[in-house]
């Protein structure tokens, strides 16, 4: 051991960190090692705290999610904290995250994020030290927004031969709202669904709301955690973006802003744009991830590559802020992460992302908006839009629970 800061106890176990950089995660009770976890050769100190595990690699912080035992840059430790142990909460540097709690954090993972993915830094240019510059908004067409909503109805527990599986019913809406000088609605699908768990197929099943029939189709999910069902909710919504994206982008002279990551990299014939409003997954080296922070609104990072490891690349990406930063804010705060196909060509991208950049400051968020500024205003207008198409959920909550009932009579 190297020192007192080089032992760790929290999260159910003991952290260690050796000579060699690598955590032992140990079990008290039977004085196992469970899992090793490979830092850096200069790892020198370890903490727990907020859910996770901290490791100081010289000046750079490390974190490990206790529930993967996977390890991520979680960013550059203050000059004051860069000899062991870690900083101590009189050290630490307190920074608000602009959205309302209720929402979670725009710094903060979710369930639509690929952390699978790698990221190639350099296929734009190799020169990070500074932004790429603010490029004046140009509109030539219109601007198409695409988003969707999902709601869950009743959560439900299905006995399948003995075993006790997690299901839902679920509805979701995806619309589109066109701005062209002023905006307008586009066209909206609901969907509904039955999702069970654990590889169980359901029936389909329709009930009856007033003069309404509302069928919902049987989903069967593989995965059998709990929220495995809430996923696939979540998915079944993604697709339907995607294909209402897809539709909007066949015609030329558009450019297509979907609210999220893409999940069809198809060639369109005009760009189709994923905007991101969280900050899910570190792709990035720290020196690549300082210049995040530093970005003014219509700035943008150099274009870096997404794929799967040992494949080519699917997607380029690029982040930049919309609207300028403000002092109580984390310095991630304002930045979305913008994604189109790797198929459009390097060329292309980058001028989409200049445009692009350059676009979205004039639709940032109202301070109303729970989500804002990332959450953009025509998003936000829509989401709001859909929420009414998906019905009243007390009343369609009651005819399941109703259905349910005689089911179990």
């Amino acid at each position: 051991m190297k020192d007192a800061g080089s032992i760790a106890i929290g999260e159910g176990s003991v952290w260690t960190v050796g000579d060699s950089g690598l955590v032992s995660r140990i079990d008290p009770e039977s004085n196992t090692v469970t899992a090793t976890i490979e830092i850096g050769p200069d790892a020198q100190s370890i903490a727990v705290g907020n859910g996770a595990v901290w490791v100081l690699d010289r000046d750079v912080v490390f974190r490990i999610d206790p529930e993967t035992d996977r390890a991520g840059v979680s960013g550059r430790a203050p000059s004051a904290c860069r000899s062991p142990p870690l900083c101590f909460a009189s050290m630490l540097r307190l920074r608000a995250d602009p959205w309302m709690p209720d929402f979670g954090m725009g710094f903060q993972a979710a369930v639509e994020e690929e952390p699978s993915a790698r990221a190639s830094p350099f296929v734009e240019r190799e020169d990070w030290s500074e932004a790429v510059p603010a490029e004046p908004p140009e509109q030539s067409g219109a601007v198409w927004f695409v988003d969707g909503v999902r709601r869950v109805e009743v959560r439900v527990i299905a006995d399948a031969d003995g075993r006790r599986v997690a299901g839902l019913f679920g509805s979701h809406a995806v619309g589109s709202v066109c701005s062209d000088g002023k905006a307008t609605f586009g066209d909206h699908r609901v969907g509904r669904v039955l999702v069970m768990g654990g590889g169980v197929q359901p029936d389909p099943i329709e009930i009856e709301v007033g003069k309404a029939t509302l069928a919902f189709r049987a989903v069967c999910e593989p995965g059998d955690t709990p929220e495995a069902p809430l996923w696939r909710l979540q998915q079944e919504m993604r697709h339907a973006e995607a294909g209402m994206a897809a539709n909007l982008a066949a015609e030329s002279g558009r450019l297509v802003l979907v609210d999220g990551p893409l999940t069809r990299l198809d060639a369109t014939k005009c760009p189709v744009v994923g905007v991101v409003k969280r900050y899910q997954h570190q792709y990035l080296g720290p020196e690549e991830e300082s210049l995040i922070g530093r970005l003014k609104p219509g700035e943008r990072t150099p274009l870096f590559g997404l794929g799967l490891p040992a494949e080519p690349v699917q997607r380029y990406a690029w982040y930049t802020r919309v609207v300028p930063w403000r002092a109580p804010w984390h310095d991630h705060a304002a930045v979305v992460r913008c994604e189109v196909p790797a198929g459009l060509g390097l060329a292309q991208a980058v001028d989409v992302a200049g445009a692009v950049s350059g676009l979205l400051p004039r639709y940032a968020g109202r301070p109303s908006d729970p989500r804002a500024p990332q959450n953009l205003a025509p998003v936000g207008g829509l989401e709001a839009w859909l929420r009414h198409r998906l019905g009243h959920a007390g009343i369609i909550r009651r005819a399941l629970m109703e259905r349910l009932s005689r089911e179990a009579a």
